[in-house]
């Protein structure tokens, strides 16, 4: 298929114009063309940003290899990248007094929105969270990623508790800032999340991800037990 044939001929007409005397150009002419010239660029930005099948089958390609890193909903990291990168931190952190801080973010009632507005604007909402969330971060390493289905996971390298809270009141109110009507939430009339809350310190050399996840879970299921829209803080 040619993706090409409509521009080419619409070249092709410009050309004969030109050729036959007619230097002038009407303004619907121009405008034409720079239609046509518009969608030409974005398949042109189609073409070179998308690998091929050679590149996805071997793994040479630096894009294909970008992608299995992101979230297709949101745009935010993914589970994936999560988990390669929390263990790459735990190793990283080799002093014996190093401290690591993790959230475990989750949409405060993502079900009965979904019910009430449609899986679509609760696609929407899901984006705006996890930008909502993305912003809160400003050192390098941190990072937030969609844990799945309503639930983000912030990790903070060298964050120890007093930094840790400030990160978790700052989500809670850049989420609430958003005003993204929830008629069906049981907490407010907007769009809210319950954070859990876990900071360990390196203590001996047995640290792993799964310890983190589990009693960030434990501290999310307090928040959302003691009326969500609100962190709950647990030591590792």
């Amino acid at each position: 298929m040619d993706l090409f044939a409509r521009e080419r001929h619409i070249y092709d007409e410009a050309t004969s114009f030109l050729e036959k005397g007619h230097p002038e150009i009407t303004v619907f002419q121009y405008a034409k063309l720079a239609d046509e010239y518009g969608k030409l660029l974005k398949q042109l930005e189609h073409y070179y940003n998308f690998p091929s099948a050679e590149e996805y089958a071997t793994g040479d390609s630096e894009l294909s290899k970008n992608r299995v890193h992101f979230d297709m909903l949101t745009g935010i990291f993914n589970r994936r990248y999560l988990h390669e990168n929390l263990e790459r931190v735990l190793l990283s952190m080799s002093r014996i007094d190093d401290v690591l801080s993790v959230m475990l973010v989750d949409v405060d009632f993502l079900a009965k929105y979904n019910e009430f507005y449609g899986v679509e604007a609760g696609h929407d909402c899901l984006r705006y969270v996890a930008e909502a969330l993305k912003s809160c971060l400003f050192r390098g390493q941190d990072f937030v990623a969609r844990f799945g289905g309503e639930e983000f996971m912030a990790i903070l390298p060298h964050t120890r508790e007093a930094g840790a809270r400030l990160v978790a009141e700052r989500m809670l109110e850049e989420v609430e800032k958003l005003e993204i009507p929830h008629a069906t939430s049981l907490v407010t009339g907007i769009v809210t999340v319950s954070i859990g809350l876990v900071t360990g310190n390196k203590s001996t050399d047995s640290w792993v991800a799964a310890d983190f996840f589990k009693r960030a879970e434990e501290a999310l299921h307090i928040a959302k037990n003691q009326g969500r829209n609100q962190y709950a803080y647990l030591s590792l």
